[in-house]
């Protein structure tokens, strides 16, 4: 390989590790922030007359650079629906600890249950859910930074 080719492939290669390397540029002591941050996408399903509850963990990252003044479900956490059919819910948002927060989505299915008919005091059959329809609960967790 010829010696001046080979030093313009290492230029041109450190060059690409320097545009792509990313971080802090000279001169800034801190790193910027999106002020908004999509971090966690959850979402549970109920079938007709059943109901699903499910608790999720996030890991919040830089929580030492939220927002604090945005007060969502929590100081910085915002949380945006992205389904939500029959019965449902979101709830119960805590820190768990200084980077990690907990919450319980919570669907429940449209329906009502009709039971079998007796004929001599015995059960014939089983029963089955009257106007069953599903439920369903979907959220998009956002951090807001400074």
């Amino acid at each position: 390989m010829n010696h001046e080719f080979s030093n313009r492939i290492s230029a041109a290669a450190a060059t690409v590790i320097v545009i792509m390397g990313g971080g802090v540029s000279p001169g800034h002591a801190e790193e910027e922030f999106p002020s908004t941050v999509k971090i966690a996408t959850q979402y549970v399903t109920a079938n007709g007359c059943h109901d699903n509850s499910q608790t999720f963990t996030t890991t919040v990252p830089h929580a030492d650079h939220l927002d604090r003044s945005y007060h969502g479900v929590l100081d910085g956490i915002e949380v945006r629906v992205t389904a939500a059919n029959n019965g449902h819910s979101y709830s119960n948002f805590t820190w768990k600890d200084e980077n990690t927060i907990s919450y319980t989505l919570y669907a429940k299915g449209a329906g009502y249950w009709l039971n079998p008919p007796k004929v001599f005091g015995v059960t014939i059959g089983g029963g089955y859910c009257h106007g069953a329809a599903g439920g369903s609960m979907g959220i998009d967790v956002v951090a807001h930074y400074k």
